[in-house]
């Protein structure tokens, strides 16, 4: 039963794996449906654009390294786990979906933030230029509105965008440019193994060198994200363009937060039954006693079956005695 429910999850990640192969090596032939300019940006992202990015890969190394990644974190997320629920086929596609999609999600707010970051400076330089001349006053009484604030606005605002472009057209670009592959999908499931090492008695826990390796690659991308306007001006005119650390980042977390939402519902859904729904495995177990308990299984097995052989040898010489 556990090796019939292994290879659901064995089938979800193959069949994930097969379909990005497939729209790269038939997006030149499907081109209405599988250009470029179909996937993902922020200016006019929709869901079938961030579909379709999450599978679209334009370099094959970056597609061969990506499906590696996925097979590996995959099998130790779904495959590897003791508890049938995670050997879900659908849990497998599910959370590729949703790690992909939410890592879209966290750089659509990224980009608010810029804006709020935008507005911030727009709102300092108004209020750093503001008329406090006499003059200015006396109109504005007149009025009854501040009046002279509309034309030092004004000025302000041209003034600050000519004077920090660069920064403007950061922006712009990083809101226009298409983001495709399924990067932010494995550090999205690289999230989930970690708190999966963490909360989940199902799950293998991680080794000192998986923690390093993997505090390593969150750090660079961290580093290299695009979290302030000088990061993002930094980024786009003096680094390479053709990694989107943001989006690892942003689906890092994503998948941080989707495996706590699953590994905390299923202890809330089952937590009062001492036992896992057509599972029969307690909700203590661990993923090495889980392991542990299916290999003296198969022990027993395998000496019961060298029984039955040495029964019947025996058997075979009374009789020919």
């Amino acid at each position: 039963m556990i090796g019939r429910s292994m290879d659901r999850a064995k089938s979800g990640l193959t069949f994930l794996i097969l379909i990005n192969v497939l729209v790269h090596l038939f997006r030149n032939d499907f081109r209405h449906h599988l250009h470029l300019h179909k996937t993902y940006r922020i200016n006019d992202g929709n869901l079938s654009s961030m579909l379709l990015s999450i599978i679209y890969h334009m370099d094959p190394t970056h597609l061969l390294v990506n499906m590696l990644s996925l097979n590996r974190y995959g099998s130790e997320i779904f495959v590897h786990s003791s508890s049938r629920r995670w050997h879900s086929f659908f849990l497998v596609v599910a959370s590729y979906i949703i790690c992909g999609l939410g890592a879209f999600v966290g750089v659509e707010l990224l980009s608010q933030y810029h804006e709020y970051q935008w507005e911030q400076r727009l709102q300092d330089a108004r209020w750093s230029n503001r008329c406090n001349h006499w003059l200015c006053h006396s109109i504005n009484d007149a009025v009854g509105r501040d009046f002279s604030s509309i034309f030092t606005n004004v000025w302000s605002d041209w003034k600050t965008s000519f004077r920090f472009a660069d920064i403007k057209l950061s922006m712009f670009y990083y809101r226009s440019i298409h983001r495709i592959g399924a990067s932010g999908v494995v550090y999205g499931w690289m999230g989930m193994r970690l708190i999966t090492s963490w909360m989940s008695p199902h799950h293998s826990r991680l080794n000192g060198i998986d923690y390093f390796f993997l505090a390593i690659a969150v750090a660079h991308d961290l580093s290299k994200s695009p979290l302030t306007l000088e990061d993002l001006q930094l980024s786009t005119f003096f680094e390479d363009g053709s990694v989107d650390h943001s989006v690892h980042l942003m689906g890092f977390v994503f998948g941080m937060v989707w495996a706590m939402l699953l590994i905390t519902w299923e202890k809330v859904s089952f937590g009062s039954v001492g036992r896992w729904r057509g599972d029969g495995r307690r909700l203590g177990a661990t993923w090495e006693e889980e392991q542990q308990r299916l290999q003296r299984e198969q022990q027993r097995r395998q000496q019961s079956r060298l029984i039955n052989v040495e029964e019947r040898n025996g058997t075979r010489q009374r009789t020919t005695l």
